[in-house]
C-alpha cells in the first residue's frame, strides 16, 4: 500500500459524504454532472471582489482536465474558474468568482 491509497479513499469518503453534483462546462466545449465539495465563501482577497470559493473535485471524474475560464454551475449560479491547484494524489481545488 502506498501513500497514495488512503489518501485517495478519504478524498472519495469526502465527496460521497459532503459532495453535491455540479455541472462543468469546459471553455473548449461540453459539458459533465460532477460530484464536487463546494465552499461559497473561502478567503478573502485583497482585491475585488473580496471573497472567492473554491471547489474540490477528483481529477478522475472530469471529463478533461480543467482549465482556467472554464465553468461550474452550482445550484443555477455559474462560477469561473481562475486558479486550479491539483495534488500528486489526483484530486485539485478550483478557486472560483461569479461570473458575469
Amino acid at each position: 500500500m502506498t501513500f497514495a491509497d488512503p489518501v485517495s479513499r478519504v478524498n472519495e469518503a469526502c465527496l460521497r459524504v459532503f459532495g453535491l453534483e455540479v455541472l462543468y462546462l469546459s471553455e473548449a466545449g461540453g459539458q459533465a454532472a460532477v460530484r464536487a465539495v463546494f465552499q461559497p465563501a473561502r478567503e478573502a482577497e485583497d482585491a475585488s471582489p473580496g471573497v472567492y470559493a473554491v471547489l474540490f473535485i477528483l481529477l478522475a471524474d472530469m471529463p478533461a482536465a480543467p482549465l482556467r475560464g472554464d465553468e461550474v454551475e452550482i445550484d443555477g449560479t455559474r462560477y469561473k474558474v481562475f486558479d486550479i491547484e491539483a495534488d500528486s494524489e489526483g484530486a485539485a481545488v478550483l478557486r472560483l468568482r461569479k461570473a458575469d
